[in-house]
């Protein structure tokens, strides 16, 4: 599967797909990110540990982050999962 198979789907009642968290040891899928709204790169700075510019970190806190979700792998529907 590629990222570009998932990044974009909708995940009914939760929002678009708009990133993919990894576990770094296994290279497997964990969770997505989903937002609600305007879809668009995040920049990493929908992350928590994702560190810059204090105006940045402001605005991702302002915009990026107020509509967006992580949801676990396995409770991604089975259409997008590739199941």
């Amino acid at each position: 599967m590629r990222a570009s198979d998932v990044l974009g789907k909708v995940v009914a009642g939760r929002g678009r797909i708009a990133d993919i968290v990894v576990d770094p040891d296994t290279m497997r899928i964990t969770a997505v990110v989903v937002v609600k709204g305007p879809w668009g790169r995040l920049l990493g700075y929908e992350r928590d540990e994702v560190r810059g510019p204090w105006l940045l970190e402001h605005f991702a806190r302002l915009v990026l982050r107020r509509d967006s979700a992580e949801i676990p792998w396995d409770e991604v529907p089975a259409e997008i999962r590739g199941d």
